[in-house]
């Protein structure tokens, strides 16, 4: 009976081991976040992760618990079959953890369920992992299985081995009631709350909370509970004087500033472009010769200098851009068609007014459930990998921009007019593959960005270069912005500078003198702005603030991997949901603006499990 609880024992202190191991690994592998904290939050990360550790390692004692009951007699078959659960557990568990380094350098979130949307496009989720060290990583997960499971299987050969009969009548009840007790250490201990991720965050800098955070259990949790949940987790107020404080924020009765032609109806083309980061673009202050092109062109019409995506994922990206929807820190409105399908969007309101729809994109639409939002809001022609040749692709994603835009142009001459056109880039997605030479020199993933950057200024340019020879020029107002920004170039390590974006108006249609726009907005505005623009109906766009309205406040909200920033002229904050600590701030904002951005929060998640 002693060996039997001492193998319980041992074998649960292992795994507690094995999760500390792995953190250590997390942090060599980020090293350079990992430097930028002081060396006592590696010790308190690893500290206060331990409870969620404990508690992870606990759910895998559940079996081997319960099926010690029954060793009392015979036990060569409970070690055959525990070899194979550690061996399954050990593989499934190593593998999470070895895809979340790589993930979380993409990202900046430690994995959850939201990888499972990428399994429906496997290849486009392949491609994202392009420029990772898929080699290194795949002989780390395989020298990690190998070790885990070494050490595992000799402790079940070594004590298993040492085991003597008992009597059924003790092993049962005994290892009955252990394993009962295991939801002690499950839920965290005997406090009211069940373990949650606030239990392990425990500092402002966010990514010292984020090495503290277990991989399986957030990733169990964020499948079995997060993804189903019908209720609002960021309730912070009365949805009533929560709502009261986000309808303050919206002037709708002001006079809009016209700065387009309003006479007859104006063609209306927006490019988005892929991970199009304001810190890689020298008139926006940040690096120089990165985009010239756009910097160029950028002299020709109305520069907005200080726009803000809303999420930092495409598919966010695309809903904030085409509804004015602001995203969602722990999911995706595009994942669910029903929800989807009662937003408003541009192409809707142009279609419903007379202009020709299409959407082009040189990669698969059905990637993360876009087609399905694409073909609900109006597009009347969408055209994407299935309409260019394979010789025209790159290995990942699909056809090279530059294929794209000579497509878009040619279908536009033919186009009727008015004609309102989407066209969505992705040559600087990773793994950032480009079929020009190499302009900026460097094989690591920041070069490799920055270059394919470049690649995608140089098609642009000739794109609009040449759009600016044909007819419907004059009668057309080009919008180009970002889907979301990037973490990447390190030039600023703070979060609002990963959602800070260029937004360009340029086209014949255009009235107003050349000038840079400076006015605080988010992506969500585009929306109400260029209706209002087009003398266009923009009433039902609730969450979208026309940039041109006099009298309008200045603000822009983003979401991340729970988180938040909150922009306002004189100064921003940005929150961490779990924790509830603020992690980022600067200028003098007063609490209130806290409490606004928890209300914005709030009543935009309440919206979006409404519909």
């Amino acid at each position: 009976m002693r060996k039997r609880l001492e193998f319980i024992a041992l074998y649960g202190l292992a795994w507690v081991v094995i999760f500390q191991f792995f953190r250590i690994i997390f942090l060599a592998y980020h090293y350079k976040k990992a430097l930028e904290l002081p060396s006592s939050l590696w010790a308190a990360s690893a500290s206060h992760g331990l409870p969620m550790d404990i508690s992870f390692a606990a759910y895998i004692l559940a079996i081997p618990t319960l099926l010690m009951m029954f060793t009392g007699q015979r036990w060569d078959w409970y070690r055959k079959t525990l070899l194979i659960y550690t061996t399954i557990i050990v593989s499934l568990i190593t593998l999470l953890t070895v895809v979340d380094l790589e993930l979380f350098r993409a990202w900046g979130f430690r994995i959850d369920a939201t990888s499972l949307h990428y399994l429906e496009t496997p290849t486009e989720a392949f491609a994202s992992m392009g420029a990772a060290p898929v080699w290194q990583l795949v002989l780390l997960l395989i020298v990690l299985i190998f070790l885990v499971n070494r050490v595992l299987h000799t402790i079940i050969r070594r004590i298993t081995g040492a085991f003597s009969r008992s009597p059924l009548l003790y092993t049962i009840p005994a290892f009955l009631v252990i394993a009962g007790s295991l939801i002690i250490p499950i839920r965290g201990g005997f406090q009211l709350a069940p373990m949650n991720e606030s239990a392990v965050y425990f500092s402002d800098k966010s990514f010292a909370n984020y090495a503290a955070v277990n991989v399986p259990w957030n990733y169990m949790r964020s499948v079995l509970n997060a993804a189903y949940s019908s209720e609002n987790p960021f309730q912070y107020a009365d949805d009533n004087e929560a709502s009261e404080k986000v309808t303050s924020l919206y002037n709708r009765n002001g006079i809009t500033e016209q700065v387009i032609d309003t006479v007859g109806k104006k063609n209306v083309l927006v490019i988005i472009w892929e991970s199009f980061t304001a810190k890689a673009v020298g008139s926006l202050g940040g690096l120089k010769n990165i985009t010239p092109q756009f910097d160029q062109i950028s002299k020709e019409g109305l520069l907005f200098t200080n726009i803000y995506a809303s999420g930092n994922r495409s598919d966010k990206g695309m809903v904030a851009i085409l509804s004015g929807y602001p995203a969602q820190p722990t999911t995706s409105i595009i994942k669910i068609p029903k929800k989807t399908a009662s937003l408003p969007s541009l192409p809707t309101i142009f279609k419903t007014n007379g202009w020709q729809t299409s959407f082009y994109y040189g990669g698969e639409t059905e990637f993360a459930n876009m087609k399905s939002y694409f073909l609900q809001q109006g597009f009347d022609r969408i055209v994407d990998i299935n309409d260019f040749d394979s010789k025209d692709m790159n290995s990942k994603w699909g056809a090279h921009d530059h294929v794209v835009f000579k497509r878009l142009i040619h279908d536009l001459d033919q186009e009727k007019q008015p004609f309102f056109s989407t066209m969505f880039t992705l040559s600087s997605h990773e793994p950032f593959e480009v079929p020009t030479k190499t302009v900026i020199a460097g094989n690591d993933p920041e070069h490799l960005f920055l270059n394919a950057l470049h690649y995608t200024d140089e098609s642009l340019g000739a794109f609009l270069r040449e759009a600016q020879t044909r007819p419907w020029w004059k009668n057309t107002l080009v919008v180009i912005i970002a889907d979301h920004g990037h973490p990447l170039p390190e030039t600023r390590k703070d979060k609002p500078s990963e959602f800070h974006v260029p937004m360009l108006w340029l086209g014949g249609a255009v009235t107003a003198t050349p000038a840079r726009v400076d006015t605080l907005a988010s992506q969500t505005d585009l929306a109400a702005t260029l209706l209002n623009q087009m003398r266009l109906p923009s009433g039902t766009f609730a969450w979208s603030n026309d940039i041109f309205k006099k009298g309008r406040q200045d603000f822009a909200y983003f979401a991340f991997n729970n988180g938040l920033g909150w922009m306002r002229p004189d100064g921003f904050l940005v929150r961490d949901n779990i924790g509830g600590n603020i992690t980022e701030k600067n200028g003098a904002l007063p609490q209130q603006e806290e409490d606004l951005s928890k209300a914005y929060l709030q009543s935009s998640f309440g919206d979006y499990l409404k519909r």
